[in-house]
């Protein structure tokens, strides 16, 4: 019995000592969370405060409702981000960040401190300078003195808009449906409805993923996608990027004035980030071109230093096939196309099925920037064919196409019964201009020159040697000025 009560005093006695402990621990608890709910409902002052003293970021941030909860999670409304200038850089409607509570309850704020940042709806700026840095500041500040720059800063050192020094980032950006605008010199570039996640860890590696809606501006399309990430262990951070441009319009980037066919492109992006080389493929499913209407079209290309570089592209035109290559700078908007093509069926092209041959062609297309400036040329041979009634056994010569100017050169139509041939032929605005044309019998070698048919005289000389086919050349030469007019419509640039 004695024992009994002993046992039981003892439970007593455990009892209140366990009530009294759990007490004090949910009151510490309790003690611990008001402090840390107190610490960061003074999150506003406090990130004010921190942002006139940071020396991260350049220019000032204002937010304008800051709405914190005990996780380190905060909500804002109306963040402005503007350079020392007051040109905008960041406008964040609504958004939040996540932030370690231990450093915002000890006040001990620094670049770890962030670990999320969730902009919803923002416009996000970015101004490049001729050298394609975004430095808000100028890079070669004078001392106050006068008398002397700073030494321009390595590429390392010149990291955007942030200024580390040492400060490490162990954070991610998630953007949802922003708007971006980027500068640079003259060009101009918004892209809608961009969704991203970027982490970025440092010294170790970037994450990136991001896709936009359409794009517009000095090149315009339906959208771009970035996935892959950047390597921070090396001095000079590498990349490793899978990039695709979708339905981009050749017009905006300075191919011709009105060639709107839309064209894909797609690129693997990797080595040092100041100076990163791309491989990839392109593609169109049609690509319309003054007299030239190409299908299936696709190749290779190379990015670096601001060059494209195509090589091995392949098409379908008028039944035969071209093979091409060039480059394109994207600095100056310049140009160069080469290009071989084989087996083109003429009825196809011209749409008349009186002229029927193959062609042999090789074209050369080049632009100085101004597709105003755009010119085509090369040359052409075809095989034996017929313009009804006339049977040929092959028609050579030279083009140039120069805006709205098409001149042929050297045109030869040789024939059983002859060669019929013409120094230049020109279109110029629709209309046509024939210079004299001379026919070379084929058995007696002699050539008469003439200059319409209407107004050709016949000599006894020759009348004997042309009467055999002078009326068919008459219907065959009608034939080709009708062609001619009919395609001048396909030939504005």
């Amino acid at each position: 019995m004695n024992g009994f009560n002993a046992v039981k005093k003892g439970c007593c006695q455990h009892k209140k000592a366990l009530k009294r402990t759990l007490i004090v621990l949910i009151f510490c608890s309790v003690l611990f969370c008001a402090l840390v709910f107190a610490a960061i409902h003074g999150a506003a002052r406090l990130f004010n405060h921190t942002m006139a003293r940071q020396t991260m970021l350049r220019g000032t941030v204002t937010v304008e409702t800051l709405a914190p909860h005990i996780t380190g999670y905060v909500q804002f409304t109306n963040l402005v981000w503007k350079d020392p200038d007051g040109h905008l850089i960041l406008y964040v409607p609504d958004g939040s960040l996540s932030v370690r509570p231990w450093d915002i309850i000890t006040r001990s704020i620094k670049s770890t401190t962030l670990t999320n940042i969730t902009l919803n709806d923002a416009t996000i700026v970015a101004y490049f300078d001729e050298k394609n840095h975004l430095d808000i500041l100028t890079q070669d500040e004078e001392k106050k003195d006068g008398t002397e720059k700073k030494q321009p800063r390595s590429f390392q050192d010149r990291i955007r808009n942030i200024n580390w020094n040492g400060q490490k980032l162990h954070a991610s950006l998630d953007l949802h449906n922003c708007q971006l605008e980027s500068y640079h010199m003259s060009r101009h570039y918004i892209m809608e409805s961009v969704n991203a996640h970027i982490g970025v860890y440092t010294g170790k590696r970037a994450d990136i993923q991001v896709s936009t809606g359409r794009f517009a501006g000095t090149a315009v399309g339906d959208g771009i996608a970035i996935k892959g990430k950047i390597d921070l262990t090396t001095k000079i951070p590498t990349i490793d990027l899978h990039t695709d441009i979708v339905n981009v319009d050749p017009s905006s980037l300075g191919f011709g004035d009105n060639i709107h066919d839309q064209m894909t492109l797609t690129f693997h992006a990797t080595g040092p980030l100041d100076q990163p080389e791309a491989r990839g493929r392109l593609h169109m499913e049609r690509l319309n071109l003054p007299a030239l209407r190409f299908t299936d079209v696709s190749g290779d290309v190379y990015y670096r230093d601001s060059l494209l570089q195509f090589t091995q592209v392949k098409a379908k035109v008028y039944g035969g096939t071209l093979d091409a290559y060039g480059d394109y700078n994207l600095e100056t908007r310049a140009y160069n196309i080469y290009g071989h093509g084989e087996d083109l069926n003429s009825s196809t092209a011209l749409h008349d099925m009186k002229f029927r041959t193959l062609v042999a062609m090789d074209i050369t297309m080049r632009c100085d920037g101004n597709p105003r400036h755009l010119s085509a040329y090369g040359s052409f041979q075809s095989g034996s064919g017929y313009y009804f009634p006339l049977h040929f056994n092959s028609i050579s010569g030279r083009f140039n196409n120069r805006y709205h100017e098409l001149d042929f050169y050297d045109v030869v139509i040789s024939t059983d019964m002859g060669d019929i041939a013409t120094d230049a032929l020109h279109i110029v605005d629709g209309d046509v201009q024939i210079s004299p044309v001379r026919i070379r019998d084929a058995e007696s070698g002699k050539t008469t020159e003439f200059r319409g048919l209407d107004n050709y005289k016949e000599s006894k000389e020759t009348q004997a040697a042309i009467g055999r086919n002078i009326k068919s050349l008459d219907q065959s030469m009608k034939s080709i000025n009708q062609s001619i007019k009919s395609m001048k419509k396909s030939l504005d640039f």
